[in-house]
């Protein structure tokens, strides 16, 4: 599995399309999946969203979203940072921000390599 991060905007999921040649219906799409299909394709984007989403729902548990995507077959992963910049005063926004990091930290232990997308070019941090 392999991890893309970068800033909002910064074209991860066009750079993931072409460096692996890979479809956007190969991808879940974290802002509107449904929570059990969202580890199911070869890869996801806006991690990050999901990860509110789920926190929105009263799911708490980010372990539980670390063993799914672990567990899975997943190919790539793209999430936006998000912890970085000024310190959310919401309750939601602050779990989102934390979650997302402990998630990223700790599944990109198990990532083969992890690539930052800076304006359309990545740079790999891992592997």
């Amino acid at each position: 599995m392999e991890l893309i991060i970068g800033g909002a905007y910064n074209s991860k999921l066009d750079f993931a399309l072409n460096h692996y040649n890979l479809n956007k219906s190969d991808f879940q799409n974290g802002a509107e999946c449904s929570f059990d299909d969202a580890f199911s394709k070869k890869g996801i984007y806006n991690l990050h969203l999901l990860i509110r989403r789920m926190i929105e729902s009263g799911i708490n548990d980010y372990n539980k979203i670390i063993e799914n995507i672990i567990s899975s077959n997943m190919e790539v992963v793209i999430c936006s940072e998000v912890g970085s910049g000024i310190v959310p005063l919401n309750e939601i926004d602050m779990k989102m921000r934390e979650y997302t990091g402990r998630i990223l930290s700790s599944i990109s232990a198990h990532c083969t390599k992890v690539i930052r997308v800076y304006y359309g070019i990545p740079s790999i941090i891992k592997g």
